[in-house]
């Protein structure tokens, strides 16, 4: 059985209506929050403009990796969840199937219209985004960037493999690493992430 996009960004959204006080959403295993987008973006972006121009890739690397710190603990309760089981592993004859669930569920999230480019087992994953509040709160609030500013998604992309091939959970984050080799920040028609094993430095 294929996995049913649509079905899954349907329960997800059903389900996100149910909310506290506080905006937290007890969904999939996780408890998720409803949370400005505006308050994300000038939060990273800020940060990044804050260091030094030689120095702003550390600035990046730093946002991309709590991205996928974050992106690897939520998936995890996400695959591991009573909802999972009912609704997408009876979907799941695949890796790739799982990759698939995996950015349909971030589709539902809000995160932004991800689709999968290429998929390696194992490999390589490349995820590209048609639209996304990172590119779309740059471009909003600041000029052309030159640099990839989907920091969320990049880190999401290496969490989804680091969950498929790391170590077992809570051993396997950082195993692999994304680079946003397109931005639509930057002009570009679409963003694209692509995560491959992290080498080891001898």
């Amino acid at each position: 059985m294929a996995v049913d996009g649509a079905r899954i960004i349907q329960a997800v959204m059903r389900r996100s209506r149910i909310r506290d006080a506080k905006g937290i959403i007890p969904i999939f295993g996780v408890y998720l929050s409803l949370n400005q987008v505006e308050y994300y973006n000038r939060l990273s972006f800020e940060f990044e403009g804050s260091w030094d121009s030689h120095n702003s890739h550390e600035a990046r690397d730093l946002l991309i990796e709590a991205a996928q710190e974050c992106g690897y603990a939520t998936f995890q309760g996400i695959r591991t969840s009573v909802e999972w089981q009912q609704l997408v592993e009876p979907m799941v004859e695949t890796e790739e199937d799982q990759i698939h669930a995996f950015s349909a569920i971030t589709v539902a999230l809000g995160w932004g219209d991800l689709s999968v480019a290429e998929f390696i087992p194992g490999e390589k994953l490349v995820i590209r985004a048609r639209s996304g509040y990172e590119a779309e709160g740059f471009l909003q609030h600041y000029a052309h960037a030159d640099t990839g500013k989907c920091f969320m998604l990049c880190g999401v992309t290496a969490a989804f493999m680091d969950l498929m091939y790391g170590p077992d959970y809570p051993d396997g984050c950082f195993t692999y690493k994304a680079m946003e080799t397109r931005c639509r920040a930057m002009g570009d028609d679409y963003c694209e992430f692509i995560a491959q094993q992290r080498r080891v430095e001898p």
